[in-house]
């Protein structure tokens, strides 16, 4: 069975390998798309959607500088950075994370997948 939850956060960040008006500090409201794979347990459910949710908003930034965290933040990086921090924490509640769309805008995204 297969889930998908999508999440928001707020952060700024720059890109100091590019030239452009990206170099310079500016934000986005992110949104995180997660398709998490998993079997259906005696509850009749995969996962608490409302456990789940919790779980990534713990690990996702908010109301942060993205530099602090990856150097070079940008949609691949942090697609790639939280694929496989948020895919350990899945693993340990069986659960399997397929894909990770990180939009930084509402045509733009980048998307970290198993290999």
């Amino acid at each position: 069975m297969l889930l998908k939850i999508k999440r928001k956060f707020s952060c700024a960040h720059r890109l100091p390998n590019y030239e452009g008006k990206c170099e310079a500090l500016h934000g986005h409201t992110w949104q995180a798309v997660f398709l998490i794979e998993g079997d259906i347990q005696k509850d009749g459910m995969v996962y608490d959607f409302k456990k789940l949710k919790q779980l990534v908003d713990d690990v996702l930034p908010d109301h942060m500088y993205l530099n602090d965290i990856i150097e070079n933040p940008t949609a691949e990086n942090l697609a790639n950075f939280y694929f496989e921090k948020i895919g350990k924490l899945l693993a340990q509640k069986s659960l399997k994370l397929k894909t990770l769309e990180i939009w930084e805008s509402e045509d733009a995204c980048a998307i970290a997948k198993e290999k």
